[in-house]
């Protein structure tokens, strides 16, 4: 018997189960915790702030006088809505924010430029008929309260207590309970943000699959209709209805409506599209409406026929009188105006036999191929245009696409996050907060533009274009790299072509030198933009010409920033490791090697790596190990789970260096895994900018003593914090610097490069464990004020070696299990119980208390606690990691925080910059565990204890 249709359509509705991770939320939900953007300095903070303030402030002045916006804007700090889902859309082609009630909110479509609306006539629609065809039920599908604009005839008739949502990015799923009317409906929502796919990822899209499920013994009729309005470049500007133009269109596969409007000077067609059935044609089920004069005809319509029909009023339009009089004309121009369209609509019905289950797709496509920046004369074509053309009339081909294609994506999504999901050495927790924090991704004012007409074949832009995010929605910066050091674990690992394409992007400023000046505000010294050998701040801002006038922030002197030199090099190397281990994890045509097997390993062993980690060879055909360094104190391997994917990471980790020799040629290199940049090539293409900017910041060390010095201002990411002197933070980023470099003189074969930076290692360390180490921790600074000062960030260097697969002792293990568990001690628990993070200061003096000094010195950084705990992962702290991460997400979660995570937490529970790159640190979480899985509990030993058990529950 064939059961094949019967189990794909099995598969089908598998889907439309909610995931067991992930946000949920009922629809009625109500977040616990209060938290708002209230920022209250203490009195010493405010007067070291005041010069800085009254420069900001005439700064700000002189931007509203040119009609700009600053970068930062203190005065209009917007705090977190508390509302969000999962927003829609891929990478680069703008996103439109989702509340888990049933918003459409947030829209970022013109770069860097938020709209936190909510657009009631944006909605679902639900229409429940029974076996008479009569309408017993009609709602909107969303539960926040209605707004006062909304159409006054549409009715908000959900219970939300019935209703749950589920996130789990870039993935939704929200459940309504309608068995009161025989129906139980699921919508799952799906973005196309697919690791490794870069093609579809750029795409400006989503798929929204509602599946009815019949649960009485009548027949039962489920409509959904999807309507669509105007949506604001300006939320202060009047619809102008003459630059809106309606259409619809039907093909073989989809039918669907399109408007076409302007946001800013930007050309942008919505398109809202449905997958066609039998021989259903355009015509059965759509509407032309005006919002504001004839939405009652929208819901009187579908209530009556259980579907949209054209409104006979508007289709075709009122014939044209003959001019007799001013008076006639006036009034005829009147009506026409009640005539003209904003809005479209679409409906789709489900016959549904009794116990029967059916689905209808939606597609929402929004295209908005070019974007022109202000006084840049360039134009610049999205991603997604090198595959459906920029001539602006590709949303019914990008909504044909996805409806066709979706069902792949999802298939995509399993085989990425199966293996995290079901991975027992992850918390539950974590899996949550992996997947959702990626929404930054495609969330964080991103811009992705094709430039293979601009770069050779031999650079990653050609293939992969420019690629640029914001530090924050309020923070509109693209590429900040001192933040960007935090977030780009989830770039290398998940699209590491677009982190690859970012280093060249920065590689290529590093040795330019602006003849233009400005004042910093911080001190009003009048400096250079950028000077020579120095790494950029950031790569511009969206208000003016990105990629171009790069170092927009201007608060202090970048170019003399401590750690932003040695951050490109510490990510250099980690990106160098991470191209040799990894390919797309997805089943292919071509031959990908999957992340856990780290080809660091000498040419032509690849094969026999495999074997060895799998034990698919003959013991005989094992060649001999190749000798490596002792590991570092862990738990046993009996203490561990047995071999998987994450002991065959640490182990090549342990052996990898050995086995890549000084001697290795980059002339010969390796064939890379498929659609992976070649690493040995990435390696020689950037050597020459690290050396460069390491010997610049050799002139940091002002005493000669090998470890370089901070200079009294805040000179590094923690930019209203002061160091002074050596530090822990960029003391320890420039000897783990050091020791990369070396190392990568050594893969290349740079003898004496090699034996220069060894020697100016082996005098750094001395300095740095002399001057800084005081028995638990590595001091803040040198300042005698600062002796008793904890800095959560003080391991920051040797958390990227570890996070680059490095063994060797840059840093006494010693020291490190020490400072970690001071940290831990105080930071972590002696600060809100363990509930909300690491504080970034704390100052060991009697109890201890927090560290006041500065704003920062007092903030929880949600991206440096999640670093600190894949640190801790990567030294045997699992417990201690999942304490100091779990409490953060959780307290973050009842804060009602999800997909608008700010930069920032305070004590009294107010946060600081929402929407923020950094908190996508949580990848180096994922990273770490995979290296270093948490010892295997015995087959009889009690469960985990309460701490774990609170931090594994998802729900709140």
């Amino acid at each position: 018997m064939d059961i094949e249709p019967a189990a794909k359509e099995h598969r089908d509705f598998e889907m439309d189960k909610p995931s067991k991770f992930g946000l949920k939320l009922p629809l009625d939900h109500e977040f616990p915790l209060k938290s708002k953007q209230i920022i209250i300095p203490r009195p010493k903070q405010i007067l070291d702030m005041i010069p800085l303030s009254v420069r900001y402030f005439k700064y700000c002045l002189s931007k509203k006088l040119r009609k700009r916006r600053p970068i930062m804007d203190y005065f209009q700090m917007i705090s977190a809505q508390r509302m969000y889902g999962c927003p829609i859309g891929g990478i680069g082609g703008g996103t439109i924010g989702r509340g888990f009630k049933g918003e459409f909110c947030r829209f970022q479509l013109h770069p860097g430029i938020y709209e936190y609306v909510t657009v009631p006539e944006c909605q679902f629609i639900v229409n429940i008929r029974n076996a008479n065809n009569e309408t017993i039920f009609q709602s909107v599908l969303s539960t926040y309260s209605k707004p006062k604009k909304a159409p006054a005839s549409w009715e908000w008739n959900l219970d939300g207590a019935k209703c749950e949502y589920t996130a789990l990015y870039p993935r939704a799923w929200t459940t309504y309970d309608l068995s009161k009317y025989g129906v139980k409906l699921v919508c799952r929502q799906i973005s196309p943000v697919i690791p490794h796919n870069y093609k579809d990822s750029s795409l400006p899209c989503a798929v929204f699959v509602f599946t009815a499920t019949n649960t009485t013994d009548e027949r039962r009729d489920v409509s959904i209709s999807f309507t669509w309005t105007e949506v604001l470049g300006c939320s202060n500007k009047k619809k102008s209805l003459d630059k809106i133009d309606l259409e619809r269109y039907s093909e073989d596969y989809t039918c669907g409506v399109s408007l076409e409007q302007r946001i800013g000077e930007s050309l942008c067609t919505f398109t809202i599209a449905k997958k066609k059935v039998d021989d259903e044609t355009i015509h059965q089920g759509y509407c032309l409406w005006n919002a504001a004069k004839t939405s009652n005809y929208v819901w009187e319509c579908i209530k009556k026929d259980g579907k949209l029909t054209p409104d006979p009023n508007l289709t075709p339009p009122p014939p044209k009188l003959p001019d007799k009089d001013a008076q006639k004309k006036k009034k005829d121009k009147e009506k026409k105006k009640l005539y003209k369209c904003d809005s479209v609509a679409l409906s789709s019905v489900i016959s549904l036999d009794p116990g029967g289950v059916s689905s209808t797709e939606f597609c929402l496509a929004w295209d908005m191929p070019v974007v022109k920046y202000r006084n840049d004369k360039k134009i610049h074509r999205r991603f997604y245009t090198k595959y459906f053309g920029s001539d602006g009339i590709a949303g019914a081909s990008i909504a044909a696409y996805a409806l066709k294609h979706y069902k792949n994506w999802e298939k995509q999504l399993l085989e990425w996050q199966e293996p995290i999901l079901t991975n027992y050495n992850i918390p539950d927790w974590l899996k949550s907060a992996l997947m959702n924090e990626l929404y930054f991704v495609a969330d964080g004012g991103t811009i992705w533009f094709d430039a293979s007409d601009e770069f050779p074949e031999t650079d990653p832009r050609h293939e992969f274009g420019l690629f640029g995010y914001l530090e924050g929605h309020e923070y509109k910066m693209y590429n900040t790299y001192d933040v960007h050091f935090y977030a780009s674990f989830a770039l290398a690992q998940l699209w590491p072509n677009l982190q690859v394409a970012l280093q060249y992007m920065f590689r290529d400023t590093i040795g330019l030198e602006s003849e233009k000046s400005r004042k910093s505000l911080y001190d009003g010294k009048v400096v250079k933009f950028k000077i020579k050998d120095s790494v950029p701040h950031d790569l511009g801002d969206p208000d003016g010409k990105p990629f171009v006038n790069i170092n927009s922030y201007n608060i202090h002197d970048v170019s003399d920033w401590k750690d932003l030199n040695l951050k490109f090099i510490l990510q250099v190397i980690r990106d160098y490791r991470v191209l040799r281990a990894y390919a797309a994890p997805f089943t292919d045509d071509k031959l990908y090697r999957s992340m856990p097997f780290i080809d660091d390993v000498r040419e032509g062993t690849e094969d026999d790596l495999y074997s060895r980690a799998t034990g698919q060879c003959d013991e005989s055909a094992r060649p001999a190990p190749a000798p490596s360094p002792p590991p570092p104190p862990a738990a046993t391997p009996q203490d561990r789970a047995p071999r998987d994917v994450a002991d065959i990471l640490e182990l090549l980790y342990r052996s990898g260096e050995e086995e890549v020799g000084a001697g290795e040629s980059v002339a010969e290199p390796r064939d890379p895994p498929a659609n992976v940049w070649q690493d040995s090539r990435y390696l020689a293409d950037m050597y020459p900018a690290c050396v460069s900017l390491l010997r610049r910041a050799a002139a940091w060390d002002r005493d000669g003593d090998g470890l370089i010095e901070n200079d009294g201002f805040p000179d590094q990411t923690y930019d209203i914090w002061v160091m002074t002197g050596p530090s822990a933070y960029c003391g320890g980023l420039w000897v783990a610097a050091l020791g990369a470099v070396r190392t990568m003189a050594q893969i290349l074969g740079r003898e004496d490069d090699e034996r220069e930076f060894a020697e100016r290692l082996q005098r750094a360390q001395a300095a740095y464990q002399e001057k800084l180490w005081v028995g638990s921790y590595y001091r803040f600074d040198t300042k005698p004020a600062n002796e008793k000062v904890i800095m959560a960030d003080q391991l920051a260097g040797h958390w990227f070696l570890r996070a680059s697969g490095w063994t060797e002792a840059v840093f006494p293990q010693a020291n490190v299990r020490k400072a970690l568990k001071t940290i831990f001690d105080n930071n972590v628990m002696k600060f809100k119980g363990g509930k909300m993070g690491a504080v970034n200061g704390f100052v060991a003096e009697g109890k201890g208390h927090v560290h006041t000094v500065a704003l920062q010195s007092e903030e929880v950084w949600i991206g440096v606690t999640y670093g600190l705990a894949s640190l801790m992962v990567y030294e045997d702290m699992h417990d201690e990691a999942f304490v100091t991460a779990g409490g953060l997400y959780h307290t973050l979660t009842q804060m009602g925080l999800s997909f608008e995570t700010p930069e920032a937490l305070y004590e009294n529970g107010n946060h600081r910059s929402i929407a923020y790159m950094r908190p996508l640190a949580v990848w180096a979480l994922h990273q770490a565990l995979l290296a270093r899985p948490p010892p295997r509990l015995p087959a009889a030993a009690a469960p985990p204890p309460p701490h774990q058990r609170a931090h594994n529950n998802t729900q709140l």
